[in-house]
């Protein structure tokens, strides 16, 4: 083991040696305070997400969080008291200054949720901050743009079709004002990268980060124009298979999450007139939640156009930034903060009370 492992091991092996009990880091009621549990409908991985959370809001200091519901009062763990005060969901202050300031000038339609965004350390709402906050900070100089695109290009353009020269712009929480000529619905993207290739032309990429979440299953309130948009527009429909197109219009496929994320993109595209775009979802690989509806997306792709949906483990995008940035320590705290799993692991295995 060289050097770092040795001090990242040690890193760990204090983690533990502080660690309480594991019935700490679990879920509780007002009417049953005694009765510590894991939550009933969280798979294996959510179950472990929730406990690495319960552990870095309590790592934190800050007040175990909950809410009301029927007159019973439940406390998560993994909520904290107070976060839009401490700020204690975030990496760095500077990140916290922004969701402040994106929070404070919210526009009507978008759908930042106070709350989950201070308060919920499984949200992968504050998540993209953390992540992405930074990246917006690394493109303000051009080496920046073109290390980002490098780092971009080696995840979603293997094949050379987009042939980034460089990151213009990183966003996030991104609903467009002229979102009524989109889908006319509230769908966001999480980020999104704006990019310049090596022969002048611009594009977009959106995406979605997921945590522990679950794609969305329902589709919008009025699903018609989106309906429209898929199996009509021009510029867009030609991106699916007949097929595909032919059981969207009979209601077969129902334009869930992943579907409107898609077509929200290739209609930003069509109305900033860009030249290219894709959709991406990045969540860790074992949440595995989302592959039934991933795969029915990519199968009624036209085969030229399956590159414009694509799905990267949060892994290897956090491991890809930190390869190219290594002296940018909020990466590796990043990492730290959502995917080194070794503690809640160890609580799970070897925590002496059985659940």
């Amino acid at each position: 083991m060289d050097l770092k492992g040795v001090i990242d091991q040690m890193t760990i092996n204090d983690e533990i040696a502080v660690l309480s009990d594991l019935d700490t880091y679990l879920s509780y009621s007002s009417n049953r305070p005694d009765n510590h549990h894991f939550v009933k409908t969280d798979n294996a991985f959510t179950r472990k997400a929730r406990l690495l959370q319960a552990i870095r809001r309590w790592q934190t200091h800050a007040e175990s969080g909950s809410f009301t519901r029927k007159g019973i009062t439940y406390y998560h763990p993994n909520l904290a008291k107070d976060g839009q005060i401490s700020g204690c969901n975030f990496l760095h202050h500077e990140i916290f200054e922004y969701a402040k300031y994106r929070t404070k000038n919210k526009k009507a339609y978008e759908t930042i949720g106070e709350d989950r965004l201070f308060n919920n350390f499984l949200s992968s709402q504050p998540m993209a901050f953390n992540l992405f906050f930074p990246l917006m900070e690394i493109i303000t100089c051009d080496e920046g743009k073109r290390r980002l695109a490098n780092v971009v290009s080696s995840l979603v353009d293997k094949n050379d079709i987009l042939n980034i020269e460089q990151i213009t712009e990183v966003g996030i929480e991104f609903i467009p004002d002229y979102y009524n000529h989109c889908l006319n619905d509230r769908t966001a993207m999480d980020a999104f990268f704006r990019y310049v290739t090596k022969n002048g032309k611009k594009g977009i990429i959106a995406i979605e980060t997921k945590y522990t979440d679950i794609l969305g299953t329902n589709q919008a309130s009025d699903p018609s124009l989106a309906v429209k948009t898929a199996t009509e527009r021009e510029g867009i429909s030609h991106v699916f298979t007949k097929e595909g197109k032919e059981r969207i219009a009979a209601g077969k496929i129902k334009l869930s999450q992943v579907y409107r994320n898609l077509l929200l993109t290739e209609a930003v595209r069509l109305y900033e007139q860009l030249d290219e775009s894709l959709s991406i979802i990045i969540s860790p690989q074992e949440n595995t939640s989302n592959e039934k509806d991933e795969k029915q997306l990519s199968d009624i792709l036209n085969e030229k156009y399956k590159y414009k949906f694509q799905v990267i483990s949060l892994e290897s995008f956090v491991e890809a930034i930190i390869a190219e940035f290594p002296d940018e320590d909020i990466f590796q705290k990043f990492h730290h903060r959502y995917l080194d799993f070794r503690t809640a692991e160890w609580l799970l295995k070897y925590s002496p009370k059985k659940f």
